[in-house]
């Protein structure tokens, strides 16, 4: 059995790299919620077309198949790199080549007590003490996760620029933001519970935008701004 984002599953031949990548996920005991599994048919169809190794498309499919369940217990992934400071989870996105895992790179060059929770698609969910940011075993290239939550102290979507900025996002363009990030070809039904989660987040979470630089000014400035407005938050 594994527990991710607090949720304890089983999984049957979901891959070896899903295997490897979960071992830290791995627990002994619990009442597993669903078991995760990739079927023979379903490996035989998204292979159509594919390049990707049948290890590397049952490993795909898990987490997607971990995704849907989450959706449906009041959370969702968002593709991201998330990096903790002073207890804190912050989250940055933005489209592939952007420089998400340079910008959080900085910060763990700066801040000597960061580190990364998730370099690809943590996990977001809401809890009784407000939303949590959670490692999961759908890590990215270099494989890059704990196996904790964290509370969650705000979200940014990276855009190139040719100077440092930072602004606070309105509901309707963070909304927009946390959708784009995230899986959006999903039933109606997981639709609506997905929607209802964004909407909760960007009612309790700060989200900015940040045009940066690839220097490390950039995460100055943004641990600068989102570690002072998390403060804020808390209070």
């Amino acid at each position: 059995m594994f527990r991710a984002a607090d949720i304890v599953f089983e999984a049957r031949d979901c891959g070896e790299l899903f295997l490897r990548r979960a071992e830290k996920y791995r627990v002994l005991s619990g009442k597993p919620e669903f078991v995760l599994e990739v079927t023979d048919d379903e490996l035989r169809s998204s292979r159509e077309g594919s390049a990707m190794s049948d290890d590397s498309i049952r490993y795909m499919l898990s987490g997607s198949k971990f995704y849907f369940e989450l959706i449906k217990r009041g959370g969702m992934m968002l593709h991201s790199s998330a990096v903790v400071k002073d207890g804190r989870a912050y989250l940055f996105s933005g489209p592939s080549g952007v420089g998400k895992s340079t910008h959080t790179g900085y910060w763990l060059k700066l801040y000597p007590d960061a580190y990364i929770l998730n370099d690809d698609k943590p996990a977001l969910r809401l809890t009784e003490n407000g939303f949590f940011a959670y490692g999961t075993p759908w890590s990215g290239k270099h494989d890059i996760s704990r196996n904790e939550g964290v509370p969650l102290g705000g979200i940014a979507f990276l855009e190139r620029a040719g100077a440092d900025r930072i602004e606070l996002l309105g509901s309707q363009s963070a909304a927009k933001g946390l959708i784009e990030g995230t899986v959006r070809h999903i039933r109606r039904e997981r639709m609506e519970e997905l929607l209802a989660t964004v909407d909760l987040i960007v009612r309790s979470t700060p989200i900015y935008r940040i045009g940066c630089t690839k220097s490390p000014s950039a995460a100055e400035l943004a641990y600068s701004v989102m570690s002072a407005q998390a403060q804020i938050s808390k209070n």
